[in-house]
């Protein structure tokens, strides 16, 4: 009966930590300059579905929220995301698909020469453009020293 008893209290306290652990913030995957791998790391953290996507010249892979925002990641042949997109009702959770450039976005949405709808960074690190409203949200961030030759800006869409 101990044993039971002893065994029952070393799950309860399993779980416990479990549910403790979960609720602790999480690092953030580097979709954007990370591995292909990253693409299903973000499809689960986000609870996406996969889109399926002709295959053309770019590779990409698009992932439908719940919410029904589309994200898309393109993924270079050296096997890393050099750019993302979104559109949709609701924003993604960008820290998680913008990754260590998260902080770029975020220092810029703080200048006051920002519009409240507009957000626009074009460093050599990193170009972002968000724009949006209450249901209407859309972006794309690419890292300009990885785009694959013969790809340029205007074929992120």
């Amino acid at each position: 009966m101990a044993d039971v008893t002893t065994m029952r209290a070393t799950l309860y306290s399993l779980a416990l930590a479990c549910l403790l652990f979960q609720g602790l913030p999480q690092p953030a995957r580097a979709a954007l300059g990370g591995t292909a791998d990253s693409v299903e790391s973000d499809r689960v953290s986000m609870k996406a579905l996969t889109r399926p996507v002709p295959t053309g010249a770019l590779r990409k892979q698009e992932l439908q929220l719940p919410s029904g925002t589309v994200v898309t990641e393109y993924v270079g042949g050296n096997g890393l995301v050099y750019a993302v997109t979104w559109h949709g009702p609701t924003l993604p959770d960008l820290q998680l698909i913008l990754g260590n450039h998260f902080a770029d976005l975020k220092a810029a949405a703080q200048q006051p020469a920002v519009r409240h709808r507009l957000v626009r960074i074009n460093t050599p690190d990193i170009v972002i453009e968000s724009s949006g409203k209450m249901r209407a949200f859309a972006g794309r961030a690419w890292v300009p020293t990885m785009l694959p030759s013969g790809v340029t800006a205007a074929d992120i869409q």
